[in-house]
């Protein structure tokens, strides 16, 4: 008895001293029941907390009775009270909209559906309809917080808020669509009703989905605490990690165990490029996986919301920022899993530029190298970088502050070179483009062929080359090269045949082993043999004899 004493006077001591440090009454809720907890503060009683809490004074009695309150001019700090609910006074309450995006209309009363804005006030009976793709965060006056999905309708059947108690009672009819909903404050009473279930919580984190196709159906997931899910012949109690599917005129499904959350793979901590990149593992069970992306927190809507058929993700279009990723798996029956969620840091601009000169893996001649690229958007300037370190941690060459899309570099060092460019826009400094390969040569030497010839055989040569390289050999009947009598690629650095009758032309050039053909040599002339002099007077004497 002594020690259930102190076990009780050191927890009572405990209470106190944290309401004492916070200011701020200590409340909560029996387990289970519709009761409200309040702990007394310095200058606390009976009589006062009747007159700010309680519909009328003459609950102070029952209040008395019900927590069999001996000293009731004797509540020091501390002390604690249970409140039903009914007793407590209710007032009606505002729904804050805090964030939209894409087509929402509000409907009040009987009058013209209007485009709702952010920051707008709603209230009781007002009817909400979501557009394609938009979505829609409230904020209720305890703190409860409800995302709407696209093509959702719902209307506000009660919104009321418990005197000055911090907790609400809240009624939402959700006719289609989907719902996440997130109420922090045990004992708030925040029910939703769909046409083939109804679901009550008191302090918890779960989603409602009812399809647009399948308005019989709704489906209903637990993330924290419970839920206390009723259909037309049944109910269910589903705790954390279940969910459940009730069709109209049936009793709930029996709760089934959620699907794990995703394991992402390799997510940077700052993204510098783009297309943003987002792949997980798969995971058994899956049909399907959701997921979303909110900007910097969950303030706000998502900025992306979309139901994925395979494990990856991509996007271009977001801007520069923090975001929360939100991913879960989907089952066969349209349920929801456990999440995983990240922070994302995405900066990728101002863009790269795309590196159009020198191609990638080009082999270049001589000792300068030209470099082209594209404009991408909102860029003042470029920096472009070269190194033989495809890291670029040794030997680099920065130019900065260019203001043209082109630039030629020389001298520049025989060998393997790798080059990026990045955009400047202001005072940023985008990410690097993607870094690009390629290799100066020197420029092939021009044969020098030399000629040896007899009456009856020529033969050309001219200096080896490098191992691999090969040699390109014309010999033509014109100057122009028209007529070709000879073109071959030849292995040796020497050709040879029987002298020409006629007069023949020749140009030699070099083709390393990568294919690239050098300049030709200086076309020359070969002339057949002269025949003797004496060759001349044999007609002259064949007529003289003949004349004889």
């Amino acid at each position: 008895m002594a020690c259930s004493s102190i076990s009780s006077f050191r927890i009572c001591c405990l209470v106190l001293i944290a309401g004492l440090v916070a200011g701020v009454p200590v409340t909560g809720v029996a387990a289970e029941t519709d009761e409200w907890l309040y702990s007394f503060q310095p200058g606390d009683n009976l009589w006062n907390l009747t007159e700010r809490f309680l519909i009328d004074q003459s609950y102070w009695n029952r209040l008395v009775r019900l927590n069999k309150i001996d000293h009731p001019r004797q509540m020091p700090p501390g002390t604690q009270v249970r409140i039903p609910l009914q007793w407590l006074k209710v007032s009606p309450a505002k729904v804050r909209v805090l964030d939209v995006r894409g087509k929402v209309l509000l409907t009040r009363g009987e009058g013209v559906p209007q485009a709702l804005e952010s920051g707008a006030l709603l209230q009781r009976s007002d009817h909400l309809s979501l557009g394609e793709d938009a979505s829609l965060l409230l904020e209720f006056a305890d703190g409860t917080r409800q995302l709407l999905g696209s093509n959702t309708e719902v209307e506000l059947v009660r919104i009321n808020r418990f005197s000055d108690t911090g907790i609400g009672d809240t009624t939402i009819r959700v006719l289609q669509g989907k719902t996440e909903n997130k109420v922090p404050v045990r004992g708030t009473r925040f029910e939703i009703r769909t046409p083939s279930a109804n679901t009550a919580v008191r302090g918890t984190r779960f989603r409602v989905q009812v399809p647009v196709t399948e308005k019989h159906r709704s489906r209903v997931e637990v993330i924290a605490g419970k839920v206390n899910v009723s259909g037309d012949e049944g109910r269910l109690v589903l705790p954390a990690g279940f969910g459940t599917v009730v069709e109209q005129g049936k009793a709930p499904a029996p709760a089934v165990k959620l699907l794990p959350a995703p394991v992402l793979e390799d997510v940077p901590d700052v993204i510098r490029r783009l297309p943003l990149e987002l792949r997980w593992r798969p995971v058994t069970g899956a049909h399907a996986y959701r997921l979303q992306l909110f900007k910097e927190d969950t303030d706000r809507v998502p900025v992306v919301d979309t139901r994925l058929g395979h494990q990856r993700f991509s996007t271009s279009s977001l801007p520069d920022g923090s975001y929360l990723l939100r991913l879960r798996a989907v089952d066969a029956a349209g349920l929801e899993g456990e999440e995983v969620e990240t922070m994302l840091v995405l900066d990728a601009r101002p863009l790269p530029p795309v590196g159009m000169l020198p191609a990638p893996e080009a082999t270049l001649r001589g000792d300068v190298a030209k470099f082209e690229w594209s404009t991408p958007p909102q860029v003042s300037s470029y920096r472009l970088q070269l190194s033989p370190d495809p890291q670029f941690q040794t030997g680099v060459k920065t130019f900065d502050g260019l203001h043209e899309t082109r630039l030629t570099v020389s001298p520049l060092q025989q060998g393997i070179w790798f080059w990026r460019v990045a955009s400047v826009y202001g005072d940023e400094q985008g990410p690097w483009g993607e870094v690009k390969r390629f290799q100066l040569k020197p420029e092939l030497q021009v044969p020098e062929v030399s000629i040896s010839a007899d009456k009856d055989r020529l033969q050309l040569y001219w200096p080896a080359g490098s191992p691999g390289q090969r040699y390109h050999l014309q010999v033509a009947e014109d100057q122009a090269f028209h007529t070709l009598l000879f073109d071959e690629l030849l292995k040796e650095p020497r050709w040879s045949s029987p002298r020409p009758a006629s007069p023949v032309h020749f140009r030699v050039q070099i083709i390393d082993d990568d294919g690239y053909a050098g300049a030709w040599s200086p076309a020359q002339t070969v002339f057949p043999e002269p025949e003797p002099w004496y060759w001349f007077g044999v007609p002259a004497i064949a007529i003289i004899l003949l004349a004889l």
